[in-house]
């Protein structure tokens, strides 16, 4: 009820548990995460933390960890590191699967975005 009570609801709310999900998945981010993992993680049952992680974050678990591969993958990319450097480093196996599903994302492919990424350096 008192000051410790409001702090002990922030520190187990559910935003704190969605906060220390994306913590998790970032520094998982070149693994196989599954929900399952993102739930045990937090202590939810498997249909409560997909419920309560789309509520906060609009995304189904899964489209926000590919989300976050395919983000993290464009800004390796725009540094400069390939294609396949990039695609392997935040966790995809395929580079064809990385390609469709990085196009679908960002409208132009892997090497496109590279190009365009790198392409004012260029004429500098």
């Amino acid at each position: 009820m008192g000051e410790a009570g409001a702090v002990a609801r922030r520190a187990f709310g559910v935003g704190n548990e969605i906060a220390r999900t994306i913590d998790y998945v970032t520094n998982h981010l070149n693994e196989q995460v599954t929900i399952d993992d993102m739930a045990d993680h937090v202590g939810m049952s498997r249909a409560v933390f997909h419920r309560r992680f789309k509520e906060a974050t609009t995304m189904s678990p899964i489209q926000f960890v590919k989300s976050m591969r395919l983000n993290n993958a464009a800004m390796k990319i725009a540094e400069g590191k390939t294609v396949s450097e990039a695609a392997w480093d935040v966790g995809y196996q395929s580079s064809s699967q990385f390609s469709r599903e990085f196009k679908r994302m960002y409208g132009q492919s892997p090497r496109q975005w590279s190009h365009a990424a790198q392409g004012p350096e260029r004429m500098a």
